[in-house]
């Protein structure tokens, strides 16, 4: 009995250590950083269209093989035709950048002269830091352009890796999900089983909310956009809808670029802008996401902030993306022991 018992508290530490080693040298060790975050990714993009594969597998009587190569290639075609309208534009519209400043700087003066601000020494002294920061950002961004090129094309590389995984995980995912059961011995596979069934549940609800709510957020934008006539709608709305996924920091990124072009077009412009951006927001936030979303996350707001800040220092923007899903199956995990265990 006693050497049962040892062996058992011998086999937890071995786990502990191995899962603390790979923590270790997922902060520290860049390469292997780069492997997990293609893999998460991977898996996280099958997961979401787990539910695609299902439907097609029973309505089709297809294969889960052929199902899951059929919703990959049809990915890589939408993602392939999404970067050809999308770049170009993107291109083009570049190359006014300069031109855009140029007219936002000309509003500012505008505005000085009309309101009497630049008899204020502050506001000139204001005003000569911001140009100087701008310049100097466009001064590192052009010498750093080659570089961010080649950097981009070796994201590329690598992300060519994710939808070769994706497919083995909507290929194969129940047989690595049973060879994953071997390790729980029999009456704890049962308990596994339950608190999977729930993860399952509750993450496909989250992640299909939160794609309903981008392409809502995307097509509201794109229309606010044409609407004023501004620059780069479809770039910048696509943008808006994708890290409207970031709680409540998500909408300021998403929003502050679309001003800024509405501000470069006109201050009328911009303040139509700010206030679309403002009702799109409120929309979704009081009226949509308690809808589509319900209450599949039940986390404090507060506690949401503090993940989305930890998961920026670990990670950046994916971090702040994936930190409230991996919360949830943690809270998942931890109140179905709980019920199960104690």
């Amino acid at each position: 009995m006693r050497r049962e018992k040892r062996k058992k508290i011998i086999k937890n530490i071995v786990i502990i250590v191995i899962l603390l080693i790979l923590f270790l040298s997922y902060l520290y060790v860049e390469g292997i950083r780069d492997v997990v975050n293609l893999v998460v990714i991977s898996f996280i993009v099958s997961y979401t269209l787990k539910p695609i594969r299902d439907y097609i597998v029973e309505k089709y009587r297809l294969s889960i093989r052929k199902a899951a190569m059929i919703i990959v290639l049809f990915c890589i075609a939408s993602f392939i035709g999404i970067m050809y309208f999308m770049v170009p534009s993107l291109l083009s519209e570049s190359r006014n950048i300069g031109g855009m400043l140029d007219n936002l700087e000309a509003y500012a003066i505008l505005a000085a002269e009309k309101f009497d601000l630049d008899q204020i020494p502050l506001f000139e002294t204001v005003y000569i830091q911001i140009g100087d920061k701008i310049n100097t950002i466009l001064s590192k961004e052009a010498t750093s352009l080659f570089d961010n090129i080649i950097a981009i094309l070796e994201n590329l590389i690598g992300l060519a890796i994710v939808p070769v995984a994706a497919y083995y995980f909507l290929a194969d995912g129940n047989v690595l999900y049973n060879k994953v059961l071997l390790i729980f011995s029999t009456e704890k596979r049962i308990i596994v089983r339950k608190i999977n069934s729930h993860i399952d549940r509750v993450l496909s609800r989250y992640i299909i909310s939160q794609i309903i709510l981008s392409l809502i957020i995307g097509v509201l934008t794109f229309i606010l956009m044409i609407s004023l006539r501004l620059k780069m709608p479809l770039v910048l709305s696509v943008v808006n809808g994708l890290v409207n996924i970031i709680p409540y920091f998500g909408p300021i990124i998403g929003g502050v670029p679309i001003v800024f072009i509405a501000m470069t077009s006109s201050v009328t412009k911009g303040i139509i802008a700010l206030v679309g951006v403002f009702i799109i927001q409120q929309v979704e936030g009081d009226f949509l996401a308690p809808k589509i979303t319900g209450d599949c996350i039940s986390m404090h707001p507060v506690t949401i902030i503090l993940l989305l800040i930890l998961g920026e220092k670990l990670a950046g923007v994916a971090g702040m993306v994936l930190c409230v899903p991996i919360a949830v199956i943690i809270k998942v995990i931890y109140d179905d022991i709980n019920y199960y265990l104690f």
